[in-house]
């Protein structure tokens, strides 16, 4: 397995709407990734450093517009600023502006990362990581076990 080496450059060209970042802010956002949700060594779970780094790449996307660090400029010269979540109301007169977060589950990780595109590419992509099928490997039972093939044995008390 490989670790994934940081490059801005390659970054920017699969993510374009983040060309005005710098490549220091570029590199600590990639850094605090690598060291709070995704693990980029060789004890990973995503084993493909392919897909790991797009993994890397989209929960770099959500956080810079979390952030807001990287709006872009567009070719008309206005600002890309994207607000963060999605807007549950608008209102024009004095401005006013509802973004939705919806809890859905116990921990509210998915309501978190479905705040932006990006996030929510990620949340779904990384399911099969969040997905746990027990298999058990030979036959239980009260007051003796059997596992991994191996003869079983007594267990006093029958615990």
């Amino acid at each position: 397995m490989a670790v994934i080496v940081f490059s801005p450059t390659d970054f920017v060209a699969c993510y374009p709407e983040f060309a005005n970042a710098t490549d220091t802010r570029l590199t600590d956002i990639f850094n605090l990734v690598q060291y709070t949700m995704i693990d980029n060594t060789d004890n990973s779970p995503v084993m493909d450093p392919n897909f790991r780094t797009q993994l890397i790449y989209m929960a770099m996307g959500h956080l810079l517009l979390i952030y807001g660090l990287a709006p872009a400029q567009r070719s008309d010269g206005t600002i890309d600023n994207t607000p963060p979540g999605r807007i549950s109301s608008a209102t024009e007169g004095t401005i006013t502006t509802a973004f939705q977060m919806e809890v859905t589950n116990a921990n509210g990780s998915a309501a978190w990362w479905n705040q932006t595109k990006y996030g929510a590419m990620y949340w779904m992509a990384t399911a099969r990581f969040r997905s746990f099928r027990y298999f058990p490997s030979g036959v239980s039972g009260i007051g003796q076990a059997v596992a991994y093939g191996q003869p079983p044995f007594f267990v006093p008390g029958g615990v």
